[in-house]
């Protein structure tokens, strides 16, 4: 797989499309950002080098279908993904969907979104990374053992 980004998607919109549009504007990579319906004339589509329709105004019918952002990747010619924040930028099968598609996946690993996915095994990672955590339960066994260390 080339390691070199030369096109970036960005699954988002708004916000979070704008400011990595931006970014890649910034650094002189072309972007291709994806729109539903309503959104078709929304900032982030003008300022794009590119926008690609992935469906109508349900995120489920656009932005959360992964067929559809990983089509509109091909069909534009972006060979990375940035998911932005929030719809799937914390979905494991997404992340995976991408990289199994042969492109770059901007973010944290599948691997480590699905690990950091599990609260419980994301505080033990990051207590075993020295990194300093809120006082809690590491490990609940049942909802009494919670209730105790609640008082």
């Amino acid at each position: 797989m080339d390691k070199k980004i030369r096109k970036v998607l960005v699954a988002n919109r708004s916000v979070p499309a704008v400011r990595v549009i931006q970014t890649c504007q910034d650094r002189k990579i072309p972007t291709t950002a994806v729109y539903s319906t309503p959104d078709r004339l929304a900032a982030h589509v003008f300022m794009a080098t590119d926008a690609v329709h992935i469906g109508e105004a349900p995120p489920i019918e656009s932005y959360l279908n992964m067929d559809k952002i990983i089509a509109a990747a091909r069909k534009s010619g972006a060979n990375a993904i940035h998911p932005g924040w929030g719809f799937l930028s914390e979905n494991t099968k997404f992340a995976r969907m991408v990289v199994d598609a042969g492109l770059i996946w901007i973010g944290p690993s599948p691997d480590v979104i699905h690990m950091m996915g599990d609260k419980i095994e994301s505080k033990k990672i990051a207590i075993a990374a020295d990194v300093p955590t809120i006082p809690g339960i590491n490990s609940p066994k049942n909802a009494e053992e919670i209730r105790r260390w609640m008082k």
